[in-house]
């Protein structure tokens, strides 16, 4: 097979771009006949194959699906911790909450924590008289603060 022809030889003829020696080269020799009738036979093979057999389906929307999550996942999350912002710091600081309890409640209770804390003893009666009427809040502060400051009655 040293004088046969070689695979790119067979391939020019088959390509009709073989010259003159070459085709008479394989008219005479009967391996090279039979190497390029299996040549042809595979090329024929392939080509069926390629023209019966139908392309196969990509799916690129599910790529370009997968993109976009990590920055929807990314965006969700700011925009939750935006609306826990709003809720917890402006919404809250503009909305007035309602008064659940009474002004002379609400005295009487700071009254009773203001002898609790200012007491020596712990003892809120002992220490000093308590006064009979509830006072108003306003009243209750100016009296914290002359006692925080020192400042005289």
């Amino acid at each position: 097979m040293t004088g046969c022809l070689s695979p790119d030889a067979l391939t020019r003829i088959h390509a009709d771009l073989g010259s003159i020696a070459e085709r008479a080269h394989l008219a005479a020799c009967p391996a090279c006949t039979a190497r390029s009738r299996r040549m042809r036979r595979d090329l024929d093979m392939i080509a069926a194959v390629l023209r019966d057999t139908p392309e196969p389906v990509t799916r690129p929307a599910l790529a370009r699906h997968r993109g976009w999550l990590p920055a929807a996942v990314g965006l969700s999350a700011a925009a939750l911790a935006l609306l826990l912002w709003v809720e917890v710091v402006v919404w809250r600081a503009v909305t007035p909450v309602p008064p659940t309890m009474q002004p002379q409640e609400v005295a009487a209770i700071l009254s009773d924590v203001s002898a609790s804390l200012f007491s020596l003893s712990g003892d809120p009666g002992a220490g000093a008289a308590v006064e009979d009427g509830p006072q108003s809040v306003e009243d209750m502060a100016r009296e914290v603060d002359r006692a925080l400051t020192g400042a005289a009655p």
